[in-house]
């Protein structure tokens, strides 16, 4: 008896504040909501991502003035697409060549696609087939 008139003046109390009691049905709607659109347990696995592309080197031998050991363009991308491109002339030096594999090396290894432009052949360069 005491429980239904504790409950029935807090209601009281509710109204005469101007707050009206939580509706039943609001409350039943609410966990119909939570149990419908909730994630599901087992979500879905991602998709994959891309492959990385293959980066490709270029080699032509060709005229170049003859204090030049090579041209060396790179081309580096995001996102599929080109975005920067370098160029490098190597000077011909003592250490040219380790410039030479230095340069295209690095490029290589970092996913860009390099063309060289040079008067000697592959082999000479250490570069292989």
């Amino acid at each position: 008896m005491s429980q239904s008139v504790s409950g029935s003046a807090n209601l009281l109390k509710l109204n005469s504040i101007g707050l009206k009691p939580p509706n039943f049905f609001l409350g039943l709607l609410r966990a119909a909501a939570w149990l419908f659109w909730r994630d599901p347990v087992a979500k879905p696995e991602p998709p994959q991502p891309k492959r990385p592309r293959k980066p490709t080197l270029g080699y032509t031998v060709g005229d170049i003035p003859y204090e030049l050991l090579a041209v060396v363009r790179i081309a580096w991308y995001r996102k599929g697409m080109a975005y920067e491109i370098e160029e490098y002339q190597i000077e011909e030096s003592d250490d040219a060549q380790k410039q030479f594999h230095y340069i295209v090396g690095t490029a290589l290894n970092q996913g860009a696609d390099v063309c060289v432009l040079t008067q000697y052949e592959p082999e000479a360069l250490g570069v292989p087939e």
